[in-house]
């Protein structure tokens, strides 16, 4: 019997690394009632460098104050760099800084297929090479769906294929930023806050043609 070909690169899903029990469930409650306390400072997300609202592309609701859990939250990070880079065979590279954000996705939530890799031109001097996700939520958990789907860059009508990830609690999931995802939508029946999908959003940032 022959062997079918090997999948070519571009219908091959993005490399990930997943990490189960990343920050321990001490943090996760200390996440959890961050938001809870900043309920009403997140905002609507945005897209594109000119940060325009599109509800046909993403909806959720974002804060970017981490207060007294940022340095925390930044030495985690950082401590896992060294070993996704390697693991997902980047190119080592010294990042400048993290960029980090809170997202909350409630009922109807959801963010089409892009890249992480266009920013805006505040960050011209820098790029996100490496993205890391961290999944929380409040028990007993009150949505389903919500998975980043990871794709390949050939669409999937030309061969491609993904790969869904579901947003377990305490999960970090890191990725090349160049790699094609999207978050499916999220159903939240009671549509209270607390029972959103929660992620950190992280990105390590190098600067420019380095």
């Amino acid at each position: 019997m022959t062997s079918p070909p090997p999948m070519r690169a571009l219908e091959q899903p993005a490399p990930h690394r997943l990490i189960r029990g990343f920050l321990g469930e001490d943090m996760v409650e200390r996440l959890l009632a961050h938001a809870a306390a900043r309920r009403d400072d997140f905002e609507v997300t945005t897209i594109g460098a000119e940060g325009r609202v599109d509800p046909n592309i993403r909806v959720s609701r974002v804060l970017r104050d981490l207060g007294p859990l940022r340095e925390e939250l930044d030495a985690r990070f950082r401590a896992v760099m060294d070993e996704a880079v390697a693991t997902l065979r980047l190119s080592p590279f010294v990042s400048t800084r993290l960029e980090l954000e809170l997202v909350a996705h409630g009922d109807g939530a959801f963010y089409g297929r892009h890249i992480d890799t266009r920013t805006g031109a505040n960050d011209a001097a820098t790029e996100r090479v490496l993205t890391a996700v961290h999944y929380f939520h409040a028990l007993p958990k009150g949505f389903d769906g919500g998975e980043l789907r990871l794709h390949s860059f050939r669409p999937v009508d030309q061969g491609g294929r993904f790969v869904d990830i579901e947003p377990e609690r305490d999960l970090l999931l890191l990725f090349p930023s160049w790699a094609p995802h999207e978050v499916r939508p999220i159903r939240c029946p009671s549509g209270a806050f607390m029972d959103s999908r929660f992620a950190i959003n992280c990105w390590f940032r190098r600067a420019r043609g380095k």
